[in-house]
């Protein structure tokens, strides 16, 4: 074989260095800009990026959504929630998960019709509904520290200030961790403002709001020649023709507890415990004013021996006094002894609104749900379907009285507002209401409270209104330091 030349090796040299530099020039480039953007800093942002806004809980990672209709309702989900949804429709997969409640028989007949309503609609879900459970809260807790999660509740539903306690204490699960962000943004759009922010705690979303209750006005109109007071003025002077105890008949039917009395509170600018600023206002001069008012201008016209719910309710019931302050839960009742009632806020005292509590229903979903994700699932499909049907909602406020919290179906309500009297007075006297707060420390409120205010009306009725009176400040005081010495515990 003939040697190769040293001039031939370096030419083949060169050449293959000439082909790699071409080769590399001709490999596409991204195109930088021609002129780079600009980094600024504001020098006053308008939102602290550190600080998120209240009441907007956390969600998941973004995920592949798509969109679903739930009830009446169209939202966006994730794409596994909505493979089973579409499963459990069709019957390809079957869970069962057990609903409790604690309601009255006749709301719980209603709940009934909604369960079978939901089951005809997704037949591999099973709701386990059996009416009234004694002791909920109790119950719920002691199944999941007890691991039963096969016969606990894996979805219920209560008023929202039990809210912190339970997640606090690890019994309900974040629906943020489970929801997208756009069904969460869809979810709040769909409910009133104040109801989906009762569902959040800690900037997170644990429960679902389906109505809301409280106390207002009911008047028996043949009682008040068809009027339905909207002033004190006008309450005070129905309710002095109507005192006379010799008759055993009274100006007005009232319930006293903390609860109860908390409208004339606040009409004074009074409050028991204001979560945002963690501050006990039990012994400031708003509340000490809003039970003198209570002791001064109402006790003289009531029957205050016996101030419980059922005898306060008789009274009303039997004719014997003309209005009662009571909440949604009673009408049924009065109703079936009462014709022609009116229902409104609680009048104004010298141009100040009495607000009272108020109470949105939630739906929850339990710790016993989690371990199993196809009952996990069904739970929160009940939740949505449960708070997102038109029909539904409007089957609930029909037989049983329950005010809407869905934006659909208050506009409905606003519009048929003469087929609903009831409910849209209720509606119309909640609009001012003070939502009960959730934090754990309301707790340790109620006790001292119910104490001072008991401790009120013994003095009234063994030494008279002037010894109440003197007595408020001082039973405040001691309330207030009850509260703040729990706290420290």
């Amino acid at each position: 074989m003939p040697a190769t030349s040293p001039r031939t090796i370096i030419g083949v040299a060169l050449l293959l260095i000439l082909i790699l530099i071409a080769g590399i020039l001709l490999i596409p480039r991204e195109r930088a800009p021609t002129t780079p953007t600009p980094i600024t800093t504001p020098t006053t942002p308008t939102t602290p990026l550190t600080t998120p806004p209240p009441e907007t809980p956390t969600t998941t990672p973004p995920q592949l959504v798509r969109e679903l209709t739930i009830g009446t309702s169209r939202i966006r989900v994730s794409s596994d929630f909505y493979e089973f949804v579409s499963k459990v429709k069709r019957g390809d997969i079957r869970v069962s998960i057990n609903f409790w409640t604690a309601m009255m028989p006749f709301e719980v007949k209603v709940i009934e019709k909604a369960v079978r309503k939901f089951m005809s609609e997704y037949p591999g879900i099973e709701v386990r509904y059996t009416g009234t459970v004694a002791n909920m809260k109790e119950a719920i807790k002691a199944g999941i520290i007890a691991g039963d999660f096969e016969n606990t509740a894996h979805i219920f539903t209560w008023a929202h200030d039990w809210t912190g306690e339970m997640a606090d204490g690890g019994f309900i699960v974040s629906l943020s961790r489970y929801l997208a962000r756009e069904t969460i943004e869809d979810l709040r759009r769909g409910y009133t403002v104040f109801a989906f922010s009762s569902g959040v705690y800690k900037l997170e979303l644990y429960g679902l709001p389906w109505a809301v209750e409280g106390i207002a006005l009911v008047c028996n109109l043949d009682a008040t020649g068809g009027i339905l007071p909207a002033k004190f003025s006008q309450l005070e002077e129905i309710m002095k023709r109507w005192y006379n105890p010799e008759r055993r008949t009274y100006g007005i039917s009232w319930q006293i507890d903390p609860y109860h009395v908390y409208p004339l509170i606040t009409a004074f600018g009074g409050f028991y415990y204001d979560e945002d600023r963690d501050a006990v206002g039990v012994n400031s001069a708003a509340t000490i004013e809003g039970f003198k008012f209570l002791l001064s201008k109402l006790f003289p016209y009531m029957f205050t021996g016996d101030l419980g719910h059922e005898a306060q309710l008789a009274i009303f019931e039997e004719g014997r006094a003309p209005c009662i302050v009571t909440g949604p839960w009673n009408i049924p009742r009065i109703k079936e002894r009462v014709a022609g009632i009116a229902v409104g806020p609680i009048p104004e005292i010298d141009g100040m609104q009495p607000k009272p509590f108020s109470g949105v229903k939630l739906l929850w979903i339990t710790k016993a749900a989690e371990a199993d994700v196809n009952r996990l699932y069904a739970s929160i499909l009940f939740a949505l379907w449960f708070t997102l049907d038109d029909d539904t909602i409007k089957m609930l406020m029909d037989e049983a009285g329950f005010i809407p919290v869905k934006v659909a179906m208050i506009d409905f309500l606003r519009a048929n507002r003469d087929k609903y009297p009831v409910v849209a007075g209720f509606s119309l006297a909640l609009a001012n209401s003070v939502p009960m707060p959730k934090s754990v420390k309301m707790a340790k409120v109620w006790g001292p409270v119910a104490e001072a205010l008991s401790s009120m009306i013994t003095i009234y009725n063994e030494k008279g209104r002037e010894e109440a009176l003197a007595s408020v400040s001082r039973l405040l005081d001691e309330a207030q330091s009850k509260i703040l010495e729990a706290f420290k515990r």
